[in-house]
């Protein structure tokens, strides 16, 4: 390490060190900062955003060492060295969003034939010029800014001033384009003066600030090289940072993801420029800063609004890289109540199959364990350790953790989350765990979905019934993200008119969590304008219970589908024979594979998923129409099997059992019938074949009342008879 280097650490980790020596380090409080309260340290130490000066030793420890850790820090090193060879090929302007990287006809993702021609897999139409070539662009500007980040580490672990030295290369290669690039947006027009929410380096104002994580800490790991010149610090300073966050500090963004990633940069650029005005803006902003965002954004228990797995955690990186980079500023923001709540929402949320259920704009299937090493460093708690990474990571190396998660899973039980609107439904049986999840939540607007009272199912390891999110080519542009995966009919719901859902927030009326089973009930008088719609939800250890009742206030007829889509080969009714058309209607265009036919008895669907099976068992109902089909998953080319059973009148009225089968097993359910109970409720009845009967009994009223010889008060009464026995009482919800 050159002899200016060495010193300025030495003096600055000492200051550090005294400071840590003399317990100024944060503590949780419930007091908000103020103004006042946000200082920055002086001078900065080094490094200030990328790391601490002590996380910084245990990476080079880990380096100078040996074994599996050092083999994790030396990657980053050997990375650095391979890209010192490659020329840096910088962009002639900047990159467009991936979204416009789509075939408009096929809707589904571009190949890349080469920097300029660009293939559709499906038609093969060939795509040219801008935006297809810009989104490879935004690729290559990722990937130079990649080559940064690991030539500034480099140079921070082994000292050598040739990392240093391509770093500052790109920096200032960047500080010297980034104005001269021409502003844009993600419309897809090359030139877009009137947005606000475009860039220059890439088309919107949140990439931008999700590159200042990587521009801010490799110019923080390389600030203090001689390699850079006080013209370069300016250049840095003023051609770069400075107009970077002046670009985002015009979007003011509100209630969004976006803000929260521009508040991220503001810290990151406020931090390595030693603002505090700008750490100030990122954390106070009355209308758009951190405590704002945790007040307006965050539902209560966590979950982020837009009611997204994917979007929730993707948000929740930008609060990790926010309140990491306050911590190294010496600024507490991890004392506000919300945080934790962000972090450990999900682990309830965990399915049958360890995964979590797709809500609105999801494609996310599991937690990011990656997310969470630094709030296990903060908390040190045995459930946010559990779904960290095993064995040693680079952020494990950083955060000094030795502990390593356990293997065992946690035992979870039903839970009703009334903030994100979510009931979720568990039990066990001899085929192992199953799981269900009932949606009556609040809308996630641009990213949540016309799912109200629609479920996901989980059971035999692996997802059953489920909700599609959206398509991974991030096709938000496309008519089949609005026609498809937003709207009702991709949904394990009941459509009405064949239009999706208004975007509007449910109600539950009950949730029940007993030994022998679990449910809920809910309701919403909102998403169809005149159309009140009760779900109820039994979930038992060998099958899924769902009834609704749909009614119309408006005296017309109306035409009601129930739609169930379950992951697997395909789908076999004796009640659907005949090739068929896929009916007009949002979405339905996309349904292929069809058969279609009527019936007036009950009916039997069978989905297989290699040696296992799924058994539908609807109730019967005069003139049902049914149709088979497949529907869309990832993309165009992902086939879901689905059914979708039609009703019309002034009412509807369906009840099914869902019947997972393993291999060669029995199927449990032989028979479902439902009928009108008390004003407002239904009566459930299923014969089992094993000659059992079961009864639930639903009231959202809570009327007293006697079903079968059992008088009672209750909501839902769940009833159970053996063979030749009397009924007896499994499970009761009491108002």
């Amino acid at each position: 390490m050159p002899k200016r280097i060495r010193w300025k650490v030495i003096a600055l980790s000492l200051s550090i060190a005294i400071m840590e020596g003399c317990t100024v380090m944060p503590v949780p409080s419930p007091v908000r900062l103020s103004e006042t309260e946000i200082t920055l340290p002086d001078p900065l130490p080094w490094p200030v955003v990328a790391c601490t000066p002590e996380e910084l030793e245990r990476l080079r420890s880990a380096y100078n060492g040996d074994g599996p850790e050092h083999q994790i820090v030396a990657r980053r090193v050997e990375q650095a060295e391979k890209s010192l060879g490659n020329p840096i090929d910088f962009p002639p302007e900047g990159g467009q969003h991936n979204q416009w990287y789509q075939c408009d006809e096929c809707q589904i993702g571009l190949v890349t034939v080469d920097a300029t021609h660009h293939r559709c897999p499906e038609c093969d139409r060939v795509y040219s010029g801008y935006p297809y070539d810009n989104v490879l662009f935004s690729r290559r500007h990722y990937s130079i800014t990649r080559d940064l980040e690991n030539c500034a580490w480099a140079f921070a672990l082994t000292g050598e001033e040739r990392y240093a030295r391509r770093a500052r290369e790109i920096l200032i290669g960047y500080a010297e384009r980034y104005t001269s690039y021409p502003y844009h947006s993600n419309v897809g027009k090359r030139t877009d003066e009137q947005s606000r929410s475009g860039g220059h380096v890439f088309e919107q104002t949140l990439n931008e600030a999700t590159w200042m994580k990587q521009i801010c800490e490799a110019y923080d790991l390389v600030r203090l090289s001689d390699i850079f010149s006080e013209d370069d610090h300016r250049t840095m300073r003023d051609d770069l940072l400075l107009e970077v966050d002046a670009n985002i500090a015009k979007h003011r963004a509100g209630k969004s993801n976006w803000q929260t990633y521009h508040n991220s940069a503001f810290l990151y650029i406020g931090g390595v420029l030693g603002r505090a005005d700008l750490v100030q803006r990122a954390i106070l902003d009355p209308e758009n800063g951190f405590y704002h965002q945790m007040d307006i954004s965050v539902l209560p228990g966590g979950m982020w609004y837009e009611n997204s797995w994917s979007y929730h955690f993707y948000t929740l990186e930008a609060m990790r890289r926010i309140t990491e980079t306050a911590r190294r500023l010496g600024i507490d923001l991890y004392a506000e109540p919300n945080m934790k709540d962000m972090y450990t929402v999900a682990l309830d949320y965990q399915m049958a199959d360890g995964t979590l259920p797709r809500f609105g704009d999801a494609t996310t299937t599991g937690i990011p364990g990656g997310h969470y090493e630094s709030a296990y460093h903060r908390w040190s708690e045995p459930q946010l350790l559990a779904v960290l990474p095993e064995g040693s990571t680079w952020d494990s190396i950083l955060h000094g953790r030795t502990e390593q998660p356990n293997a065992v899973p946690p035992a979870l039980s039903s839970e009703l989350k009334e903030g994100p609107g979510h009931a979720i439904l568990r039990t066990t049986g001899p085929e192992g765990p199953s799981s269900a999840i009932l949606a009556f939540g609040p809308f996630g607007g641009f990213h949540g979905h016309f799912d109200k009272l629609t479920f996901a199912y989980f059971g035999m390891g692996k997802e059953l019934g489920s909700d599609p999110g959206r398509a991974r080519s991030q096709a938000y542009r496309l008519p089949i993200h609005r026609n498809w995966y937003r709207a009702t009919v991709s949904h394990n719901g009941v459509l009405v008119d064949r239009t999706s859902q208004e975007g509007v927030e449910g109600t539950c009326n009950l949730f029940l969590s007993t030994p022998a089973l679990s449910a809920a009930a809910a309701h919403t008088d909102s998403a169809y304008p005149g159309v009140l719609h009760r779900r109820l939800l039994v979930l038992r250890p060998g099958f899924l219970v769902v009834a609704d009742l749909l009614t119309a206030d408006d005296g017309r007829d109306h035409q009601f589908d129930w739609l169930y889509h379950n992951p697997g080969e395909g789908v076999d009714s004796p009640q659907a024979q005949q090739k068929g058309e896929a009916p007009d209607g949002q979405g339905f265009e996309y349904i292929d594979d069809i058969r279609t036919g009527r019936s007036d008895d009950s009916i039997r669907a069978t989905f297989t998923s290699g040696e296992d099976r799924v058994a539908v068992t609807l109730a019967a109902h005069p003139a049902t129409d049914l149709l088979t089909g497949t529907g869309v998953g990832e993309s165009v080319r992902d086939r879901v099997p689905l059914i979708c059973a039609s009703r019309s009148g002034s009412t509807g009225m369906f009840a099914a059992a869902i019947d997972p089968t393993p291999k060669s097993s029995t199927e449990e359910v032989e028979a479902v019938e439902i009928a009108e109970h008390q004003t407002n409720g239904y009566l459930v009845y299923v014969r089992l074949n094993d000659g059992s009967e079961e009864r639930y009994a639903y009231d959202p009223d809570a009327t007293v009342r006697t079903v079968d010889g059992v008088e009672t008060h209750a909501k839902l009464l769940c009833l159970r008879r053996e063979k030749g026995g009397d009924w007896e009482v499994l499970a009761e919800a009491a108002d």
